[in-house]
């Protein structure tokens, strides 16, 4: 599928953020600790989630999903992941330390996700070995065993590693403490949802958590609003000018971006929402680096280049978190005539007049960027392999074309 964008209209209206493709994903997984039925409201309708249901399908699980509420039940009795399953989703990963802690086992094929660098599972594998677990790397992944408890420190904070290593021990009776954790929003969420199947957790919220486990119960909740999704439609709003309401969604979990934006853009705060008010002409952004959270989120990186292409002024970019994730995008902009230049994990760019051009999404957030950059660019473009952006965007066209956007998609 293909976006036809016509550059040029402001954005102007209200747009309601879907619920969290980042945490919706971890809770899925975390469904396998427990027979008895798990429900999940404000789940966004995009195709992570739908290949995620069919994983847990393929454990034994069973699913239903109807009207943005997610209900999963029954007992997962098959822990062999099905690898044409698994590489569609980078997701499937999740899967390893519930399937572990629930039925004493795990085999995952290589899994799939966006081309955005290399994403090694070797802290995830690291953690679970220094518990207790068994694994194997010879074809894919197998875990064997069961997590003893004990102390762990992650190499870094990574999200997925952190998740896994806390649904594996949440079935732990012994406690685990884990180090050096990612903090982020969905990190949390996930370990408030464990917290009410059961677990006893400690330094909820921190980079020091200590989990006693044990028999787990079902439990609902309610997943967090989409911040990715929040900060894309303010960019693309800042990028070609109007106001927009971004409703349903929680500022302080935006952490470095809002602040950036503060900077150069009106922009008003509510409990829930987010309104920015934009004249299409900003200054360029200095010198951002991306780092975990709270610092400036990698997952932003791609659209904040787009905006800053179309800004007055340099802006210099060094992503930290993954080695690719500068060189596809860039290469699109400079089709469409962005002076940006690349030098591995640092992209300088001048802002210029965007124009017109057929470029390419190689990933989701790159595709979702390629998208405001083609709304602020003169003339009509076209971004080819847009399916990238509907595994994390809910209505993406919909919601654009309803604050005024000249999008819409076609066949390839």
């Amino acid at each position: 599928m293909d976006y036809l964008i016509g550059g040029g209209h402001r954005l102007n209206g209200e747009v309601t953020a879907s619920g969290c493709k980042n945490a919706v994903l971890p809770l899925l997984a975390a469904s396998v600790l427990t027979d008895e039925p798990m429900v999940f409201c404000n789940c966004p309708d995009i195709a992570d989630v739908r290949n995620m249901l069919l994983l847990l399908q393929a454990t034994g699980k069973h699913t239903d999903f109807c009207d943005g509420s997610i209900t999963v039940s029954g007992k997962a009795s098959n822990n062999l992941l099905p690898a044409a399953l698994c590489a569609r989703l980078r997701g499937s990963g999740l899967l390893l330390g519930s399937l572990l802690a629930k039925t004493g086992g795990a085999s995952l094929p290589q899994s799939g996700g966006c081309a955005i660098g290399d994403r090694p599972m070797d802290i995830h594998i690291d953690g679970l070995r220094a518990l207790g677990a068994e694994v194997s790397e010879r074809k894919g992944i197998c875990c064997r065993g069961s997590i003893a408890g004990g102390r762990y420190r992650l190499r870094m904070p990574s999200v997925g590693a952190t998740e896994n290593l806390l649904c594996a021990a949440a079935a732990c009776v012994h406690p685990v403490t884990l180090e050096n954790c990612a903090v982020e929003p969905e990190v949390e969420q996930l370990q408030q949802v464990l917290q009410s199947m059961g677990a006893e957790i400690t330094g909820m919220g921190t980079s020091t958590v200590t989990v006693r486990g044990g028999r787990l119960h079902g439990c609902s909740a309610e997943v967090i609003p989409d911040r990715i999704e929040c900060a894309t439609y303010l960019a693309t709003c800042a990028a070609v000018g109007g106001k927009v309401t971004v409703k349903r969604c929680v500022p302080r979990h935006l952490g470095a971006f809002l602040p950036l934006m503060k900077g150069r853009f009106h922009i008003e705060e509510g409990q829930d929402c987010i309104t920015i008010c934009s004249d299409g002409v900003f200054e360029g952004f200095g010198y951002i680096s991306t780092a975990p959270y709270p610092g400036f989120h990698t997952d932003l990186q791609q659209i904040t280049a787009a905006l800053a292409a179309v800004a007055c002024g340099k802006t210099v970019i060094v992503e930290n978190m993954f080695e690719n994730r500068l060189t596809h995008n860039a290469s699109q902009l400079a089709l469409m005539g962005a002076n940006i230049t690349v030098r591995g994990r640092r992209a300088e760019i001048f802002g210029s007049k965007l124009h017109g051009a057929c470029v390419t999404a190689a990933d989701l957030r790159g595709g979702a960027a390629l998208v405001t950059a083609a709304l602020a660019a003169k003339g009509q473009s076209r971004v080819r392999c847009a399916n990238h952006i509907l595994r994390g965007y809910e209505n993406f066209e919909q919601k654009l074309s309803r604050l005024g956007a000249d999008i819409r998609a076609i066949e390839d």
